[in-house]
Formats: C-alpha cells, sequence, structure tokens
C-alpha cells in the first residue's frame, strides 16, 4: 500500500502550526505594549577652582537640589562631579522626567521655595546670597544641556 502524501505534509503542517502559535502570539502582544518612555536631562558645566568651587557646590546642594528634590515633575535628581579623566572640575546635573511635557512643566511651590529663601534686599545676609549666586551662575553660563529618551524596559 502507498502512502498517502498528501495527508502526511498536511498532518504535519498543521502539528507544527500549533506548537508554533502560542509564541507567535505572545510575541505579537509584546510588540503591541509601548514602552514606557522616560526623559533624561543632563546639564554639565565646569566647576571653579579653589574657594569658589565650594561655594558653587554649597549652592547646588542648598538652593538648586532642594528645588529639584520638590519639583514633582521630577522623578529623580542627582548632581555628580567628574572623578576621573581629562576634566576634574567638570559637573553634571541628571533629571529624570516621566514625560516629555515635564521638562518645561511649571513648579509653583519651587518658585514661591526660592522667593523664600532670599533674604530681605539691602542686607548683609542678602548681599552674601548675591555673592554666592553670582558665583554659580558664572560657573553655570557656560553648561551644556542634553536630552534624552530611556526605555525603561532596559532600566534595573
Amino acid at each position: 500500500m502507498r502512502p498517502n502524501w498528501t495527508v502526511v505534509p498536511a498532518g504535519l503542517v498543521l502539528a507544527g502550526a500549533l506548537l508554533v502559535a502560542p509564541s507567535v502570539a505572545l510575541a505579537q502582544d509584546d510588540m503591541e505594549e509601548e514602552p514606557v518612555i522616560h526623559y533624561i536631562t543632563t546639564t554639565t558645566f565646569d566647576l571653579p577652582t579653589g574657594d569658589a568651587r565650594g561655594v558653587v557646590m554649597e549652592y547646588i546642594d542648598e538652593v538648586w537640589a532642594p528645588g529639584a528634590k520638590m519639583d514633582p515633575n521630577v522623578l529623580s535628581f542627582r548632581v555628580a562631579t567628574h572623578n576621573w579623566g581629562a576634566n576634574s572640575n567638570q559637573a553634571i546635573m541628571i533629571y529624570e522626567y516621566a514625560d516629555f511635557a515635564s521638562i518645561n512643566a511649571t513648579c509653583d511651590a519651587c518658585d514661591d521655595w526660592y522667593d523664600s529663601q532670599q533674604p530681605e534686599e539691602d542686607t548683609p545676609e542678602r548681599e552674601a546670597w548675591d555673592e554666592r549666586e553670582e558665583i554659580f551662575f558664572k560657573a553655570y553660563a557656560g553648561h551644556d544641556d542634553q536630552i534624552y529618551a530611556s526605555n525603561m524596559s532596559r532600566a534595573k
């Protein structure tokens, strides 16, 4: 008796299709989900040398970082200073946002906090504040900004 070649290949094809179908369906489901994207901004600038470096870092610690930490649009905030390599004066501020619109979103509470921190005009405290701010913004003036998109499925 001769084998029925039309039935055997059709049966193999059907069996193979049933084995592959679940994995194909799952792969398509994964492809349909939008990845979660966060936006990372970096601001890089050179710190001054000598006593001015401490003044800039103090300003970041006492004014800049608290404002960034209270901003509901900012998911995370870090300041890093260069530790190894050619430019040991480099600093970088790193912000993480849930969406692109949050980068330029306003934070009224942050503005109010900053205003409340400034000493009254024509006082020695205000003069010290203004001097410290001037030193910070002199260093910050040459900063470089970058915006990155980060697929959070790759994050730890």
